[in-house]
Parts: structure tokens; C-alpha cells; sequence
């Protein structure tokens, strides 16, 4: 039975997570596949296929681009296909967990008689093109495409660049009643000849070869794909006013995010061991510490910190097995303030800052009341060594390892090792300039975590990725928090909104920690008990729900107390009524 727990908690998380929303729609140029149809697809001719994640940053700000690269080999698709696969769906995870992926978007060119290929993100029409026709000219996908094969009735198109040769048959083949060959020629001229040997025409230019193939030989049947059922490019728009208010913490937000990163991205690597899982026990033991769910919650965390703190390596079922046990994983609980517009904007991200930022309040909350500064950045820290190692967005696991990577210690890695992901950037030792100032201090702490968040919101803002129902801003704003912005910073960030940072800092963390403490928090659709929601809400721990029953009694008693006192008072004015004689009334 407990074989059976991975599978039960994979089927319940997946209930409760809201439906999710593609980024693509099967438009004749990208095919949107899912498990029932993906295995009989792909074998039917060679096909490229993108895994992504709908609730993924980069692989949103990306789909934009896969789109107008689709209509770069829109006439290729009489020899290979392009689909994706939203591993964010229930029903696709068994097909993303078959072939090992774990980052997003990951790329497998599926082949006939081999093993898939994976090729890294291309960002351009041109490479696109050139690695597509290279991997099917490598692989002998088609004949045709291959140097000296030729048959009756073709014409043989030769030069000395084989894939520029095979790039114009892809091109023009699916409009051409005769079947074109490719052949090796030395020299520097491209041409047509037909099987006898006639050179039919012949150029230093391979476009001049398409146009002549486009002007003699096409017949005009126009390729399976209409311009009508091309993506439109919609304009949202500019969000010209800020928030004036904060919307305040939900409990549900961190518990939502915590079951996707726990069960989605955790629980996607099939071993963890080594750097990674010393990651995830320093993550588990600050969060441990430093994040309060209610006592439930609290202790289920302690317990999966106990047990990985015990082992050397963990299987993927093994911790899937872990997390069954606990109602953490289990429970229903939907976002609320990070709900995004749709269903793949904000939502997962959102709860994880949510999240981070009420740890570095809690601790700072923590040491006030202790009295203790240790002078260190555990949180960072921590942080920094498992959001790069573990978050399914690869384009953003290697931009907050950078950021964060002054917070490392002695000769760590500034980077992850993401195996067959390409870094969006070259890997080189960040400038620390440009980084926010290391924290020293768990007052440090909250508030370079705000200074990091507002970085992000300005990389990101106008991607994609972009809720244009909440658009990045940084956070607070003056009108969320006048007293954080001095007068200079206020008119700096009238004129852009990104050109000034909050800098009062006194008064900004005064904001920030009564923003993110737990006695700030809505704990609207959360499993938590009245006791501990009581307990968390308390000032410094000292009303508990006992003094709250003992207040409630205080305020009956004294409701009696006044309801005799008036009954008294009544009782002696009753013979005043009864002995007072009216004046008589004249005739």
C-alpha cells in the first residue's frame, strides 16, 4: 500500500490545483499535444516538441517567440512537426516524467529509428531553421535531403552547403509537383539540374535558385496553413495608476505555493543528493523556524526536516512517499491575492515571495523579542543555495543566483548545475555593484529581500509574463506607504516608475513588518484551528483564547450586573407613577 501513497498524492495534488490554461492553441503551425495523443503523434514523422510550464515566467515570456518561429518553417511541415506539452496539466505528467524532464522549456527533437535529440532555446528565425534542417540532414530523415540520392523525374538541386540546400527544399517542396534532390557540389555556385544531367539554371546565390524553383516549377496550391489563424498581437496596455492600497497577506497563498514547490518542483528531480540535497535540508530548516502555519502545519514541517535531515539521498518516491504523509501536501487550498488573471499569471511565484518575505519578518519579529542579533543571513542564505538548485524556471533559477550570489559562503558555486539547460546569460562573476548589499542582520534581511523582489519586478515588467491586472511596480509605492520615500525618491519615480527606490528605511520596515507578520495575515480558506490563528494573531503571544473566554465572561457579568441595577431603579419609580394626581382641567 504505501507503494501506492506517490501515485495518491500526485492525483489529489493535481485536484487541487486550478485548471490550468496553455500558452499555445493548435493553430495548424504548433501542435498542442497531450498523453492520449502524444506517443502515436510523434512516430508518425519527425517532430520537434517543447516540454514547458504554464505557470513558468520564462517559458511565458518565450511562447510569443515559438510562435513567430513556427512561422519561419511554416512550410517545413510536410517533413517535420512542431508541438508542445504543458507538463503543468495532470494528465501530461506521466509523459514529461518519461522522458526526465525536470527545467523548462526543454527541447527534444523526436526522430524516426533513434533516441530524441535535445536542442537548447533558439531565440532566432535563423538558427532555428539552420539546427532543424542540420538535425534532419544528420540523422538521414529523408532521402531527398541526403547528398547522391536521386530517383526518376526529380531535379537535383547541388551546391557546396548541404544544409543550405536542404533549408530551400524544406522551403519549396510542399509547393512543388516534382520531387527535389540534393546533391554535393564543389566549388562555389548553386544550381538545378534535372536526373540526364542538364543544368537548368545556375547561380553564386541560393536564393536565386528559390526564386527560380518559385517562378518555373510552383504550382500555386497554397500550404495547409492560412494567415487568418495566425496569433494576433494584443496590446494590454499600460497600467498608468499604482495600487494605493496593499492587499493584505493570505495565509493561502504561502500554504498553495508551498504545496507546488514541495510536491511540483521538488518532487520533480528523481535523486537528490549531494549539493542539492544539502539545499533542501538548509531550506526545510529555516523554514522550520521561520514560518508559521499554525501548529498542524509547523509540525508537519519539522517532521519532513527531521527526516531528510537523516538521509544521503532521497528517490523521488521515497519523498513523494514523504509528503502523502502529511496534510500539508493534501490539503485543498486555492490562491486568493495571488490568484492572477488567468490561470498561468502570478499565482505560484507570487506565494513564493508571499513566503519568503514573511520568514525574514518572522525572524526579525523572532529576534526583537529575544533581544539576539547574530549578525548572519540565514534565509538568504538559504535561499540563495536552493531556489537556483529547485525552481522549475530555469531562466529564473540562473538570474536569482546571480543576484543573490554575494550571500554565499567560502568558495560555494555561484551557479546551479541544471543539466541540459543553456544559461540565459554567460556565466561569469557578478559585478557586485550591481547586486543588493549582502544582509548582515535579520533587519538587513527583510529588507534586502524587498530591495531583490523590486529588482525582479523591474527586469520583468512589460514581459509576458506580466499580469496586466497587476502590473510590477515597486513595492510599496508612495501611495502605499508615503512615509517610505523621501520627497527626491517620490519624484524620481513620478516620472519612471522603476527610477527610485523606497528609501526611508526606518519607516520601511516599520511597513514591512507589520505588512508581513502572521498577526497581519487573512486566514480565509486554510485548515487551520481557532486556537492557532488566536495564537498567531496574539501581541507578543500574551492573549491567548483563555484570556478571550474570560474577557467574553467579564462583559456578561457585567451586562447582568447593569440589567439588575435597571430593574432596581424601575422597581422604585413604580409608586412615583402610582401617587402622582394629574391638575385638574378647566371647564
Amino acid at each position: 500500500m504505501s507503494v501506492l501513497w506517490p501515485i495518491y498524492l500526485y492525483a489529489a495534488f493535481f485536484t487541487l490545483r486550478a485548471q490550468s490554461a496553455g500558452l499555445y492553441e493548435s493553430d495548424g503551425r504548433i501542435s498542442v499535444l497531450t498523453a492520449a495523443n502524444f506517443s502515436d503523434f510523434v512516430k508518425l514523422q519527425p517532430t520537434l516538441v517543447q516540454f514547458y510550464l504554464s505557470t513558468c515566467g520564462s517559458c511565458q515570456n518565450y511562447a510569443p517567440t515559438f510562435r513567430n518561429l513556427s512561422e519561419s518553417v511554416e512550410g517545413w511541415r510536410w517533413a517535420v512537426k512542431l508541438a508542445v506539452v504543458d507538463c503543468n496539466e495532470e494528465d501530461n505528467e506521466i509523459t514529461c516524467e518519461d522522458y526526465s524532464i525536470s527545467t523548462f522549456p526543454t527541447f527534444l527533437f523526436f526522430l524516426k529509428g533513434s533516441e530524441p535529440t535535445q536542442v537548447g532555446k533558439m531565440l532566432d528565425d535563423v538558427t532555428f531553421r539552420k539546427t532543424i534542417s542540420e538535425i534532419l540532414v544528420n540523422k538521414q530523415q529523408y532521402g531527398q535531403l541526403l547528398p547522391g540520392r536521386t530517383s526518376s523525374n526529380a531535379l537535383i538541386i547541388y551546391g557546396p552547403d548541404i544544409n543550405e540546400i536542404a533549408m530551400l527544399i524544406l522551403d519549396v517542396q510542399s509547393k512543388t509537383p516534382v520531387t527535389l534532390q540534393s546533391t554535393f557540389a564543389k566549388g562555389s555556385r548553386f544550381g538545378v539540374r534535372n536526373t540526364v544531367g542538364k543544368v537548368l539554371f545556375d547561380s553564386e546565390s541560393i536564393e536565386a535558385v528559390k526564386d527560380f524553383l518559385t517562378k518555373n516549377y510552383q504550382t500555386g496550391l497554397k500550404d495547409l496553413s492560412d494567415a487568418a489563424t495566425r496569433h494576433p498581437i494584443i496590446d494590454v496596455g499600460k497600467e498608468k495608476y499604482p495600487p494605493t492600497f496593499s492587499m493584505p497577506v493570505y495565509a493561502a497563498d504561502v500554504v498553495s505555493s508551498l504545496q507546488d514547490l514541495l510536491i511540483h518542483d521538488v518532487g520533480r528531480k528523481k535523486v537528490i543528493g549531494g549539493a542539492d540535497l544539502d539545499a533542501l535540508k538548509e531550506f526545510l530548516t529555516v523554514l522550520s523556524k521561520y514560518l508559521d502555519l499554525g501548529q498542524q502545519y509547523n509540525e508537519e514541517i519539522a517532521y519532513l526536516k527531521k527526516k531528510v535531515d537523516e538521509k544521503l539521498e532521497i528517490q523521488k518516491q521515497e519523498w513523494l512517499g514523504l509528503l502523502a504523509k502529511v496534510t500539508l501536501s493534501t490539503d485543498k487550498v486555492q490562491y486568493i491575492a495571488c490568484r492572477g488573471s488567468k490561470p498561468h499569471l502570478r499565482g505560484y511565484p507570487c506565494g513564493l515571495w508571499v513566503m519568503f518575505h514573511a520568514m525574514t519578518v518572522n525572524r526579525y519579529i523572532q529576534g526583537e523579542k529575544s533581544g539576539i542579533t547574530d549578525g548572519t543571513a540565514p534565509i538568504a542564505h538559504a535561499l540563495n543555495r536552493f531556489v537556483p538548485r529547485f525552481f522549475s524556471c530555469g531562466y529564473c533559477a540562473f538570474h536569482f543566483a546571480k543576484m543573490t550570489s554575494n550571500v554565499r559562503l567560502g568558495e560555494e558555486d555561484i551557479y546551479p548545475h541544471r543539466p541540459g539547460e543553456k544559461p540565459p546569460f554567460p556565466l561569469e562573476v557578478p559585478n557586485p555593484t550591481t547586486l543588493p548589499a549582502a544582509p548582515k542582520s535579520a533587519r538587513e534581511e527583510v529588507l534586502w529581500l524587498n530591495t531583490a523582489h523590486n529588482m525582479v519586478n523591474k527586469r520583468l515588467s512589460g514581459n509576458p509574463s506580466e499580469d496586466p491586472t497587476a502590473p510590477k511596480i515597486v513595492f510599496p509605492s508612495p501611495e502605499q506607504c508615503r512615509a517610505c520615500w523621501s520627497k527626491a525618491a517620490r519624484q524620481q519615480v513620478a516620472v519612471d516608475k522603476f527610477a527610485a527606490m523606497p528609501d526611508k528605511t526606518d519607516e520601511l520596515l516599520a511597513y514591512l513588518v507589520h505588512h508581513y507578520r502572521p498577526s497581519s495575515w487573512r486566514w480565509d480558506g486554510v485548515y487551520v484551528s481557532f486556537e492557532a490563528i488566536s495564537r498567531l494573531k496574539s501581541v507578543a503571544d500574551t492573549f491567548s483564547t483563555t484570556d478571550m473566554v474570560l474577557v467574553g465572561v467579564t462583559c456578561v457579568c457585567c451586562s447582568a450586573a447593569l440589567a439588575v441595577l435597571f430593574a432596581l431603579l424601575c422597581c422604585r419609580l413604580r409608586p412615583l407613577r402610582r401617587s402622582h394626581i394629574p391638575l385638574p382641567t378647566t371647564a
